[in-house]
């Protein structure tokens, strides 16, 4: 108990400390996807243990496109980094027709995928399970102090019954995800992490 005290405390210094040194630039694309695209956000993570919250910290994750890779079917994709405070974790991230598919880093299952470009009312299966996300709205939304106009709106649920979440993305074009909120529901979940994900700065090609 005492370690978790402490990791948590870790964490929330590193949220009240950290300030990012990058500006604010769009990409000439209308779905960001090179090498060298940066964004940066802070999380508020609330740990829900057996149906009761037990409290929540604050952290910033680096999103960063650092190289290519050409998967075994062929297909090369972009190698996109999350930095978060415990480590780095990765994703293969490759456009096949109107998808984008985002796979987990051994190119073994689909972490999550999205129909492009985002028009309202366009729906598809965000990963395996049997419920679809649907583009549900767009409007103009503040996010870190930043007006993005409108973005659109990513609503619904993913996953089997027993590892079901809830969805519910913000996308610019030409900057990408501006919020992100994550919330399991599974009911094999003893300990869920509910994920709330603000962009604060981002640099693109």
């Amino acid at each position: 108990m005492r370690s978790r005290h402490v990791w948590l405390l870790l964490l929330t210094l590193a949220a009240a400390c950290k300030k990012s040194d990058v500006g604010n630039t769009d990409s000439e694309d209308v779905f960001p996807n090179k090498v060298g695209d940066r964004w940066q956000y802070l999380v508020k993570d609330t740990t829900v243990l057996r149906g009761l919250d037990s409290g929540s910290v604050q952290y910033y994750v680096d999103v960063v496109i650092v190289d290519t890779v050409k998967l075994s079917n062929g297909i090369t994709a972009t190698v996109w980094q999350f930095n978060y405070p415990a480590g780095p974790d990765t994703n293969f991230v490759f456009q096949t027709g109107d998808t984008v598919r985002f796979m987990d880093k051994t190119n073994s299952y689909i972490v999550r995928q999205y129909l492009v470009p985002f028009n309202v009312g366009a729906s598809w299966f965000y990963t395996f399970g049997f419920q679809e996300v649907k583009v549900t709205s767009q409007a103009d939304l503040v996010v870190g102090g930043n007006n993005f106009q409108n973005a659109y709106q990513i609503y619904g649920d993913a996953g089997l019954p027993d590892a079901e979440f809830s969805v519910n993305e913000w996308f610019a074009n030409h900057t990408g995800f501006v919020k992100r909120y994550f919330n399991p529901s599974g009911e094999l979940l003893y300990t869920k992490h509910i994920l709330d994900w603000s962009l604060v700065s981002y640099e693109l090609k």
